[in-house]
């Protein structure tokens, strides 16, 4: 596709602080920071240490802060980025598997890609915010596609699709929904799809495209994606901001036949008692203040999203825990509120996929975050022997 339209001036606040609000993650490919994982990290492949990745970060935040051109912005970076040696190709060190390659790091192309999916991204999360604070008003939301010979023709069937602002087509299909799509959507309520003579799309009209399995060859991971939605843009990126990035625990198997598949599933009373320590520590101090949750800021600056999610399973069930789970939580979040040592660490799964985990280690123990879980070690857990250390108590933040 043709580069994206160009960018409003005078970006509303909720743009502003929803690119604002997002910690850092290093990352050699793309395909390691994953959908919702964006919403909550800057990153750019191969920008591998955290001053280079500020820089960049820096540069994006004013870029949106002040409606700077794409040119503006490529002007301003590009002299940064080159006496760092950070442009061009060169040699660099897979941390998957230790194989030396050859990449390629800036280039007029690479900036004008982190310019765009990131403005463009931030503004249709901030986008997000106000519709769900106007959707009493606004109970629908309106697909509209720029309908030229540069739009995908899947994109410009679902033009005119209107669905309520709750309804899960949304979590697949609010844009953007691949790179430079240009998409946007139009709050609307009753009155005005009655005077413009439009009509709620029935479940069974919404457009559908043919569905196809994409394996994330960084990962392993295979993910079901209907035409027209790019790989790694099936996702909400409003919605992702909180709830949607807080990985189901892995806490082994657990009695799951029978409990109801609901995407939105609550935190019973009872379910809530068996966490209350753990949200107690984050200031969530009821069953109600933990469904809305918070995003906490760890000691380094990295945002973690604390919510129900955090306990919810694939199937939206909340995860039953065992007594000594239950009393455990309380160390698991002291750890990740201060802990001794965070790093980056590489691990391998039983099934042989590898996993990037950010890892809080103290004198309690050790929790593991990754993209698809998260996980609480007891006290003899492993050390950071072959991983990046990022923040320590002794010394801080480590670059």
């Amino acid at each position: 596709m043709a580069d994206a339209e160009p960018l409003p001036i005078g970006p509303p606040a909720d743009a502003v602080a929803a690119l604002a609000a997002k910690g850092y993650e290093i990352a050699f490919d793309w395909r390691e920071v994953w959908q919702e994982e964006n919403a909550k990290a800057f990153t750019v492949a191969k920008a591998m240490s955290r001053d280079l990745l500020e820089d960049i970060r820096a540069a994006v935040q004013k870029a949106l802060d002040e409606g700077l051109t794409l040119k503006q912005f490529q002007d301003e970076l590009r002299p940064r980025l080159q006496a760092r040696g950070w442009w061009g190709r060169a040699m660099m060190t897979d941390p998957a598997d230790g194989v030396a390659k050859v990449v390629r790091l800036g280039s007029p192309a690479r900036l004008r890609t982190i310019y765009q999916t990131n403005l463009r991204v931030s503004y249709m999360a901030g986008r997000w915010k106000r519709i769900e604070r106007t959707k009493r008003a606004f109970p629908y939301l309106r697909y509209i596609a720029v309908k030229d010979a540069r739009t995908r023709p899947e994109h410009a069937s679902w033009d005119g699709t209107i669905l309520p602002v709750d309804h899960p087509w949304w979590d697949t299909h609010y844009p953007p929904n691949g790179w430079n799509c240009r998409c946007d959507v139009q709050p609307v309520n009753e009155r005005m799809i009655a005077r413009r003579g439009w009509a709620v799309t029935p479940d069974g009209e919404i457009p559908r495209r043919p569905i196809r399995d994409y394996v994330n060859k960084r990962t392993g991971e295979v993910t079901r994606l209907e035409e027209g939605l790019d790989a790694g843009w099936s996702y909400n990126v409003g919605k992702a901001a909180l709830d949607g990035l807080t990985p189901a625990p892995r806490l082994g198997p657990g009695p799951e036949d029978g409990i109801t598949s609901e995407l939105n599933a609550q935190l019973s009373e009872g379910d809530y008692e068996a966490v209350r320590a753990f949200f107690a520590a984050f200031d969530l101090n009821s069953r109600a203040e933990a469904l809305k949750g918070r995003v906490f800021r760890d000691v380094a600056g990295w945002p973690l999203a604390i919510s129900a999610g955090l306990f919810r399973l694939s199937n939206g069930a909340i995860a039953p825990l065992t007594s000594a789970q239950s009393r455990e939580l309380a160390d698991a979040a002291a750890t990740i509120i201060d802990p001794d040592r965070i790093g980056w660490l590489w691990i391998t799964g039983r099934d042989g996929r590898k996993w990037l985990v950010r890892r809080y280690q103290g004198a309690r123990g050790s929790v593991d975050f990754a993209r698809d879980f998260w996980r609480w070690m007891g006290p003899r857990s492993g050390a950071f022997a072959r991983g990046r250390l990022v923040w320590t108590r002794e010394e801080g933040a480590l670059r």
